[in-house]
C-alpha cells in the first residue's frame, strides 16, 4: 500500500471515530459514581448491584464493561443533560 493511501485511511478512521464518541453532557444516561477516596467515575446507564459478589457493574464511557466495589462507593448521581 502506498504511503499516501495509508495516511488518508489513518485520517478517515480518526474523523469516522471522533463523530462517534458521545458527548457526555448531552447524554441523559450518564452517571458519576464517586469513590470514598475522591475518585469519579463517569459511566453510561445506571451502575447495577450484584449482590451475591457486592459489586457495582456498569459501562464505562469507552463502552467497557467494569465493576467497583460496593465498600469504595461514596454516592453514584445522575449527570444532568
Amino acid at each position: 500500500m502506498k504511503p499516501l493511501q495509508s495516511f488518508a485511511i489513518i485520517v478517515m478512521l480518526t474523523l469516522f471515530s471522533a463523530c462517534a464518541i458521545p458527548d457526555l453532557k448531552s447524554s441523559p444516561g450518564s452517571y458519576c459514581i464517586k469513590t470514598k477516596d475522591g475518585r469519579e467515575v463517569l459511566c453510561h446507564g445506571k451502575p447495577l448491584l450484584q449482590e451475591s459478589t457486592g459489586y457495582y457493574r456498569y459501562r464505562t464511557l469507552d463502552n467497557r464493561d467494569a465493576v467497583i466495589r460496593q465498600d469504595d462507593v461514596a454516592t453514584i448521581e445522575k449527570r444532568n443533560a
